[in-house]
């Protein structure tokens, strides 16, 4: 990993950049991981990012606090989307892992609402 990159697998909350059709970018906060060299989210199955994400795979990510606001540079990226159950139940381990109680209370809202969930891979650009 480069170090830029690296250094994201010790943040709270990095901003995803994504983009539409369009070009236009799209900055969403999200819970990472790391493993394998690589970054890990999950997100709902359904969310615009993943549209975008399948439309162009090349992302960019930095560190960010709770609310969006950056606290670090734009590193490049390239997302992959993990559907297999597998690579699912990896991130869940890690994400609980990291993440602890704050993970467990949004996994329980997300089996509440039957949401389906998603992994996204990030490999530097």
């Amino acid at each position: 990993m480069t170090d830029g990159f690296q250094a994201l697998a010790t943040a709270s909350y990095v901003s995803l950049e994504t983009y539409r059709m369009s070009g236009a970018a799209v900055r969403t906060q999200v819970w990472i991981t790391a493993g394998g060299g690589k970054l890990y989210c999950w997100t709902l199955t359904d969310t615009g990012k993943i549209r975008r994400i399948r439309a162009n795979a090349d992302v960019r990510l930095a560190k960010c606090d709770a609310g969006g606001a950056l606290e670090g540079e734009w590193v490049a990226a390239r997302a992959r989307i993990l559907d297999s159950p597998a690579d699912l139940k990896a991130q869940l381990r890690r994400l609980r892992a990291k993440y602890g109680w704050k993970y467990l209370a949004y996994r329980l809202i997300s089996r509440l609402r039957r949401a389906e969930t998603t992994v996204i891979e990030f490999s530097p650009a």
